[in-house]
């Protein structure tokens, strides 16, 4: 709760501005202020999904769904990665650091492609991917390659030492970046809001 109350003043959230009527995927929803915010920015046409594979997190995230009467919002259990799999979890006292980790055997979740979770639900018009999941940005975007190259979502991703790869990566799809923010100089970790240009 306290990593919401301050979110505002920490991350440029003013960056992310569905409308009504959109659909919203919020890949790595922590406890949901992204989500929220969606939800009630695109309404009951609209529909937020919001993946987060920690279970106390996302305990705390459904809580705060049905506290705020959200309707539109659906919660998968589950991690956005380059191939649906079985993938290691890091787990750790902090939880906005918990991850996926290739190298952890004990904790496993089940992970996913956007591509195919997009296909799975019928969302053939996403507009917006929020992305904030611990340097695995990458791994995650090759997983996404069928929707940036179909629909061309609005990107808004929390970069960890990844923003040259990420930037490459997107470049290959027509996105470029339009607004970057880093606390973490020159560019180790911040936040970038990428579009495809026109």
């Amino acid at each position: 709760m306290e990593c919401m109350l301050h979110l505002p003043t920490y991350e440029p959230v003013d960056w992310v501005s569905p409308g009504l009527g959109d659909i919203f995927l919020d890949v790595g929803a922590y406890t949901g202020w992204y989500a929220m915010q969606a939800a009630r920015a695109v309404g009951p046409s609209g529909r937020v999904v919001a993946l987060e594979p920690d279970p106390s997190n996302r305990s705390q995230l459904e809580t705060n769904l049905s506290l705020n009467g959200f309707s539109n919002c659906t919660v998968l259990p589950v991690a956005a990665w380059s191939k649906a799999s079985e993938i290691g979890w890091q787990s750790n006292d902090v939880s906005v650091w918990r991850k996926v980790d290739e190298k952890q055997t004990t904790t496993l979740v089940r992970a996913v492609t956007v591509d195919s979770l997009i296909d799975d639900l019928d969302l053939p018009d996403v507009r917006w991917i929020k992305m904030d999941i611990e340097g695995a940005e990458i791994e995650a975007l090759q997983g996404a390659q069928a929707v940036l190259r179909r629909v061309h979502p609005t990107l808004f991703i929390e970069v960890h030492e990844t923003l040259e790869p990420v930037s490459r990566f997107l470049a290959g799809f027509g996105y470029s970046i339009e607004q970057s923010a880093f606390d973490v100089p020159p560019d180790r970790h911040g936040w970038i809001l990428a579009r495809r240009k026109r």
